[in-house]
């Protein structure tokens, strides 16, 4: 907590009566309010805060001021990360944050839906306090918990329990509502939250994959203001024209700079409420790209002007979480956090400091953040008891022959689609031959028998991969040619207290722990890149294919990409929520 006089000492120093603890000189000022590249300006701190921007004041440097020479290079605003998931990437933001640190990011806004769909409001508590006193300002958005089907939200926290996180000085609004459930099925629950949010000020986040025309003007109408779901330049267009804070994805998961790229460069229409996130950035990217820097550098090597491309991560962030007065610029008041670039085309800080202080030198940190003790009681959540091989086998209404069945049909690695399938009967059960696998699911703390349907175009010829990091669930999932696949995977996984772990012929070939609540692992950053490095190649050394094949079990369960989805009861539709059973209508 800062002493109530600091802002007097602020203007103190503004006017040259008191010395600044640090200044900036010789470099060139970065003015994301106008645009402007401020030639020999100079930047002085006091405390964590910005205390005086503009040219040379006499006053300033004391005996005890420290001074960074920024001669040749940019003084930036750190970067801002609008939408991600600092909890689902697999790793514990803990060992994430000092690389995030060094490419110049000191501002990120996450989701926390991984840690509350499995625990709930001690999920969510525990994930905002795990994010308290760190190096790097994180700001979370509280995970409204609307799952493929209702019997999954079943951990939901109370409206009264949201209205007080809602109050909680690192929550800025409402995490990603899904248009679907809000839309096409006017869930009470979810719209009671929307107006909650509203009435205590805070925003409301945006998923609004595959909406377009009159369900994306409703959307809006229902209180959503963001979206980061744009795949195309046309879809960030009518997103942009109906008011929402447009957010364009260059991250782990979705890749979508290029495809939009093009509004920028065109400057047809005005683009200040369009930023840059990651929506989720992988170990290995963060250790071999960056974080925020590289999404910089990639808008700027496909034509984005760079003040334009740093703009869109800083201020226009700050601006959608009304946050602007805190940080995304560099101005009095602000926090003083900046980076010094020496050449804003290729965006390599040679110095990041946050909150007035040096966190990194030369893209390494200065800084490092011990790891957090998650409660006890979201370590191994997986408390179910393995059904026999027998429960992942499916028995055939015929003896010998082919039957008809419903299956997840992969159109990408991540879109799927509802198919049907002739499966291969043989001595009265489903066998998954060519392009088919069983798909096994369960609830981690339950112990009924498992839902097993079929996947078609997941590619694997044999073994399995299971996952306990299913997308908006606490399911265990397992993708594999064969009963025996499944159940050597989900065996080692539970013995794991969770994470990934592929499986052939009874041997265990890769896997990632991440035992607090089956979703983040307490690895250094460096070994979970590793391990999810051999989970892939594992996998695609079975057949597997797409970019990240393990990535395509877990969000088999996922209401967020359409269109057919699994859950421990079935196969849901994501249009309707419509729980569907293995066979077909008529079959």
């Amino acid at each position: 907590m800062q002493r109530p006089s600091w802002r007097v000492e602020l203007m103190r120093v503004a006017q040259g009566q008191e010395p600044a603890d640090l200044v900036v000189t010789g470099g060139v000022l970065l003015d994301v309010y106008t645009g402007e590249l401020l030639g020999d300006w100079i930047v002085a701190v006091k405390g964590e805060r910005v205390a005086y921007v503009g040219p040379w004041l006499d006053g300033l440097v004391g005996s005890d001021t420290q001074v960074l020479d920024a001669r040749g290079q940019v003084v930036v605003p750190g970067l801002v990360d609008a939408h991600t998931h600092l909890f689902g990437a697999r790793y514990s933001p803990h060992a994430a944050i000092p690389y995030i640190l060094a490419g110049g990011t000191t501002c990120v806004v996450t989701e926390l839906s991984e840690l509350a769909y499995v625990a709930g409001e001690l999920g969510v508590r525990a994930a905002l306090d795990a994010l308290r006193g760190l190096p790097v300002k994180v700001y979370a958005t509280l995970p409204p918990l609307a799952a493929t089907a209702p019997h999954l939200e079943r951990h939901a926290p109370s409206v009264d329990a949201y209205r007080e996180l809602l109050r909680d000085p690192l929550v800025v609004g409402l995490g990603e509502v899904y248009w679907g459930n809000l839309v096409l099925r006017e869930d009470r629950r979810l719209l009671e939250l929307i107006e909650l949010a509203h009435a205590v000020g805070k925003v409301v986040e945006g998923h609004a994959a595959g909406a377009r025309g009159a369900r994306l003007a409703a959307y809006a109408a229902a209180g959503v203001t963001s979206c980061h779901e744009p795949t195309t330049a046309e879809e960030v267009r009518e997103r942009l024209r109906l008011g929402y804070h447009t957010m364009v994805r260059e991250g782990k998961i979705r890749q979508e700079l290029e495809a939009v790229a093009g509004l920028w460069r065109s400057a047809d229409m005005d683009l200040h409420r369009l930023c840059l996130v990651t929506d989720s950035a992988g170990a290995r990217e963060i250790l071999e790209e960056g974080y925020m820097d590289a999404v910089v550098r990639k808008a700027v090597r496909l034509g984005v002007d760079p003040v334009a491309a740093v703009r869109a991560a800083t201020l226009v962030p700050a601006e959608r979480f009304r946050l602007d007065g805190e940080v995304g610029g560099l101005a009095p008041g602000r926090y003083a956090d900046f980076s010094l670039v020496p050449d804003l085309r290729e965006f390599h800080p040679t110095v990041v400091v946050s909150s007035g202080r040096v966190v990194a030198r030369d893209g390494k940190p200065v800084v490092s953040v011990p790891p957090y003790r998650y409660p006890d009681e979201l370590v191994r959540t997986l408390r179910l008891q393995l059904p026999p091989v027998e429960a992942y086998r499916v028995r055939a209404p015929v003896a010998r022959g082919t039957v008809r069945v419903r299956v997840v049909e992969m159109v990408t690695h991540l879109v799927t689609r509802e198919g049907e399938a002739d499966v291969l009967v043989h001595d009265g059960w489903l066998v998954p031959d060519g392009d088919l696998c069983l798909v096994a699911v369960l609830d981690r703390q339950g112990d009924g028998a498992p839902f097993v349907g079929f996947v078609r175009g997941f590619g694997l010829r044999r073994g399995a991969c299971a996952t306990s990091m299913a997308w908006d669930s606490p399911l265990l999932l397992a993708v594999g040619k064969s009963p025996e696949d499944l159940q050597c995977a989900l065996t080692r996984l539970v013995s794991l207290g969770g994470g990934v772990v592929v499986c052939a012929g009874g041997e265990v070939l890769a896997e990632l722990a991440a035992p607090v609540a089956g979703v983040v692992s307490v690895d250094p950053l460096e070994e979970v890149a590793r391990r999810e490095v051999q989970v892939d190649q594992a996998l695609r050394g079975l057949g597997a294919v797409g970019p990240r094949p393990s990535l395509t079990v877990d969000v088999l369960a996922g209401l967020a990409i359409p269109h057919f989805r699994v859950c421990d009861r079935g196969y849901v539709r994501v249009r309707d929520g419509a729980i569907l059973g293995l066979w077909p209508d008529g079959a």
